[in-house]
């Protein structure tokens, strides 16, 4: 037996001592609440500029600056409905810890020492519903929404259709085969983009809670 292995085996650890962990100090407030709209105005330009995609590959309407500030306000309500929802349910969950003691056994698991972080994220996703309803009857801000999500819509698109003439365009005769497929292209070039917007739905999902890496 090495004689390393030995010392090891006659030494004693002291218990673990959750006291003994430093303080976590959290956030300001208010720097929390300026993340939590900033996190959730990504989340909503990503939802917009995949309506957009989608509206695009349609191409049953011209773009229309009206109708796509309704849509970035439809955008801004569902955001705020998520918000309230949080903030509901954190208030919920408050009122529930409140009655247990002890420690939780995972990260959703809340007791009583967790009623003032509860209570703090309630207050967060509320003023975070708030200010995306202010937000929400400002026409400038809007109107600059809907731009820089039409404008990632159109830089998807070509990113997409670069990819297809990069791959197929040595190969393409332009002859009257050529124009009979143009249906059947449309729908592959439809499939890649549809593709392209499912994968930027799952990165929207994962805005969608900004506090959840710090609230476990």
């Amino acid at each position: 037996m090495p004689w390393w292995f030995a010392r090891r085996r006659g030494k004693r650890f002291k218990p673990f001592d959750r006291n003994a962990l430093p303080e976590v100090v959290p956030s300001p407030i208010e720097d929390m609440i300026e993340e939590g709209v900033l996190l959730a105005e990504a989340s909503g330009r990503m939802a917009l500029t995949n309506r957009f995609i989608v509206q695009a590959l349609r191409g049953d309407e011209p773009w229309n600056d009206d109708r796509a500030v309704a849509a970035a306000r439809e955008v801004l309500r569902e955001l705020v409905h998520e918000a309230d929802e949080t903030a509901e349910h954190s208030a919920a969950e408050r009122d529930a810890a409140a009655s247990r003691d002890g420690v939780g056994k995972h990260q959703h698991d809340y007791h009583r020492g967790d009623t003032m972080n509860l209570r703090r994220r309630e207050k967060v996703y509320a003023a975070v519903a708030k200010a995306l309803w202010t937000k929400r009857e400002d026409p400038e801000y809007l109107r600059d929404l809907a731009v820089r999500a039409r404008d990632a819509a159109w830089e998807q698109i070509g990113e997409v259709i670069e990819q297809r003439l990069d791959r197929e365009w040595p190969d393409i005769p332009i002859d009257a085969e050529y124009e009979l497929a143009r249906p059947q292209r449309m729908r592959e070039l439809a499939d890649d983009l549809d593709l392209a917007v499912r994968r930027a739905e799952e990165r929207r999902e994962e805005l969608e809670n900004p506090f959840a890496n710090y609230w476990g």
